[in-house]
């Protein structure tokens, strides 16, 4: 299991930089994957999937919560989920 997921940790931390000049929403604090996966693996985070479902279907890390930025749909899923959000869980969101 940690094999699975420690390679998609890897393949974010090679293309964390790329496009960093290019930042659509400068605001939004980032952080590299060395630290999500601290993060993740400490217990102080959920990680959320932005790709689509397809996408998300074949490859994304493992326990990842698959929110394709489907607007509304989102917040229906989110609202429905059998285990909530935690509230005292720090969110990080990913796109491949």
């Amino acid at each position: 299991m940690k094999k699975y997921l420690f390679f998609p940790f890897i393949v974010l931390l090679f293309f964390s930089n790329q496009g960093a000049a290019q930042t659509v929403y400068p605001e939004v604090p980032r952080i590299d994957s060395k630290m999500a996966y601290y993060k993740y693996k400490a217990g102080d985070s959920i990680i959320i999937d932005a790709m689509p479902p397809s996408t998300y279907a074949k490859k994304h890390i493992l326990g990842a919560i698959n929110l394709p930025n489907d607007g509304p749909e989102d917040r229906e899923r989110i609202m429905n989920m059998e285990i909530p959000f935690p509230k005292d869980k720090e969110i990080l969101v990913y796109c491949g």
